[in-house]
């Protein structure tokens, strides 16, 4: 269903025709609309006197989060995230217009906050607008915790794979490290203008808003959502040192490869020093001598342990 009307009545919530929105603006109403390109939004958006510039930014969608003030409504843009599947975070755009008794949320498909906050509207537990409002951006912040934590696990799975890991496991771990920090990055850019959208909310800025004791809701889900960014903002560094430390960890390893060939390497020009001696054609050397062929072989042998010995005494072997 594209749209939606629920109006709260002195006992109960009902469901009515959104066409008749208009004519039930002295009692709370909430219009949802779950299809931006909608004959139901256009009707609602003439019907409700909407904002040109507002109702284009609804239908275009792709707009960062903010709030607008017109001369008899309001205009919030704030996102939703949903976790679909395990590491794959899908954002879902909201847009909602505020005006004198009444909410109008616009929005391209389904969300799960959407469907909590119905459920409360119904259960008359939200008698007012402002409720409503502080509600649903409630319910929208409290759900991306959810999702930081399950980055965070990321991080804590991929810095073990990092420092304790095995050798073939670098290449993958280096790469999640750097979707991961992206991930990170996109989230905390839907996010951030969400603190100034709250900030005004918290001010009072909001002439529908300007009941007593109603700011402190919305300072609740500003605290919420500074939260969230510095979560995100850990897991960021944190990602960041992670890849330092994987990075120094290669770094490490190839120094400890060069360091053994080289060694290695020390050891056999020794013994090609000695061969390379008894390689010059000179006549006195009696090259068919049988005790003197062996006792280059055992010096030779002394020789490279006795090297070996003293580089494993230094440790470099």
């Amino acid at each position: 269903m594209p749209a939606r009307l629920l109006v709260k009545e002195s006992t109960q919530t009902t469901e009515r025709p959104p066409e008749d929105l208009s004519e039930l603006r002295d009692r709370p109403c909430w219009l949802d609309i779950s299809d931006p390109q909608s004959k139901d939004f256009e009707l609602a958006a003439k019907e409700l006197n909407l904002h040109p510039l507002a109702v284009e930014d609804a239908q275009q969608r792709h707009e960062r989060p903010k709030i607008d003030q017109y001369d008899d409504h309001y205009f919030i843009v704030f996102d939703a995230l949903q976790e679909t599947s395990p590491g794959v975070v899908r954002e879902i755009e909201i847009s909602i217009f505020m005006l004198q008794n009444a909410i109008v949320t616009v929005h391209e498909g389904e969300f799960i906050a959407r469907a909590a906050v119905e459920k409360r509207f119904r259960e008359g537990k939200l008698h007012t607008t402002g409720l409503l409002l502080h509600a649903l951006l409630d319910t929208i912040v409290d759900q991306y915790f959810p999702i930081i934590d399950s980055l965070g696990d990321r991080v804590e799975l991929l810095e073990t794979m990092v420092v304790g890991g095995e050798t073939h496991d670098y290449d993958t771990s280096i790469r999640e490290l750097f979707e991961l920090k992206r991930d990170l990055l996109r989230i905390r850019h839907l996010i951030a203008p969400e603190r100034d959208v709250l900030a005004v909310l918290v001010r009072g800025d909001i002439r529908e808003l300007r009941e007593i004791g109603r700011r402190v809701y919305f300072q609740d889900v500003y605290d919420h959502i500074t939260r969230v960014i510095d979560e995100i903002d850990t897991f960021r560094q944190l990602t960041s040192n992670v890849i330092d430390a994987h990075l120094a960890s290669v770094s490490n390893r190839l120094n400890e490869v060069v360091k053994v060939l080289t060694s290695v390497a020390t050891v056999l020009l020794v013994l090609t020093v000695v061969t390379g001696f008894f390689g010059q054609n000179w006549k006195f050397i009696p090259y068919d001598s049988e005790p003197l062929f062996v006792a280059s072989l055992i010096f030779m042998v002394a020789v490279a342990a006795g090297t070996a010995l003293y580089f494993r005494r230094k440790g470099w072997l």
